[in-house]
């Protein structure tokens, strides 16, 4: 009996060792090898995406910068050509046409009346003058505009300075004749091409016709102008690209049909050079 309850004891002994050293495998910590066996690929992946993002963060805000300066540069651009066409569009020749001047010298016809002189007004608005300009005028009391035969005609040489205007061409009536057109039947119409200060050519076409109101005509003291406001015809007031696609061309073609003699030109409405000398 006692034997029996001694090789209990000692199986329980042993029973308790094997537990305990099944417990202390379970709980003793692996070793630095298997700890990095087990750690490396977890670790690895991590690191490789981190490095991913930060390129990607590196390429955008790379092309974001680029994208920057290629916009600054383009917008710098963009103000040094707005700026130069400001320039020019300030300092450039305005050259137009829409008024008449009515004047008279004291002079009389056979009939005793006084002889008054009727021309286009044209204008120079701008703060330069005119170069190279031509210009071919009409004024008349019948008929409607034929620029196509007025652009075909000779053309004069003519300046006209910044902020002044000078005459186109001349219809001499008395007053009485002159009521007979006040509602529109005088009408004034011309082809002018100019380059301005920079050398850019300009084409301008103009075509209006009087209309006024009763005038005391033997009234009014000599030398003394009359603008009278005109009627813009329906077609034919324009300047440059207003005047159609070919405008250029046109321009071109006229400005070559200078003459090269400078003794014959018209300036503020007054021939000047050898033919007012004569």
């Amino acid at each position: 009996m006692l034997g029996q309850q001694s090789e209990s004891a000692d199986n329980r002994s042993n029973t308790a060792g094997q537990n305990g050293a099944i417990v202390n495998q379970a709980v003793r910590p692996s070793s630095a090898g298997e700890r990095d066996g087990v750690e490396t690929p977890a670790t690895k992946p991590t690191s490789g995406a981190k490095k991913h993002w930060l390129d990607y963060a590196t390429a955008f805000l790379t092309l974001a910068a680029a994208g920057g300066a290629i916009t600054a540069a383009v917008f710098t651009g963009w103000q040094a050509v707005t700026a130069d066409q400001g320039l020019r569009d300030s300092n450039r020749a305005y050259v137009h046409s829409t008024n008449f001047r009515f004047v008279h010298y004291g002079a009389k016809n056979e009939s005793g009346r006084t002889q008054w002189s009727v021309s286009p007004l044209i204008e120079n608005t701008g703060s330069t003058g005119t170069r190279g300009m031509l210009m071919n005028t009409i004024i008349s009391s019948a008929g409607e505009p034929d620029f196509a035969s007025l652009e075909k005609a000779a053309f004069s040489p003519a300046l006209i300075l910044p902020k002044s205007d000078m005459t186109g061409a001349v219809f001499s009536m008395d007053g009485r004749g002159l009521d007979l057109l006040r509602g529109g039947g005088l009408i004034a119409m011309g082809i002018i091409t100019y380059a301005d200060i920079f050398g850019d050519l300009h084409l301008v076409e103009f075509c209006h016709r009087a209309q006024f109101g009763p005038i005391d005509w033997e009234g009014v003291p000599a030398g003394q102008p009359l603008r009278i406001r005109g009627i813009a015809c329906e077609t034919h007031n324009c300047e440059d690209n207003e005047c159609g696609p070919d405008w250029r061309r046109r321009a071109t073609a006229v400005a070559s049909r200078r003459p090269e003699s400078s003794d014959m030109r018209r300036e503020a409405g007054i021939v000047a050079g050898a033919a007012a000398q004569r």
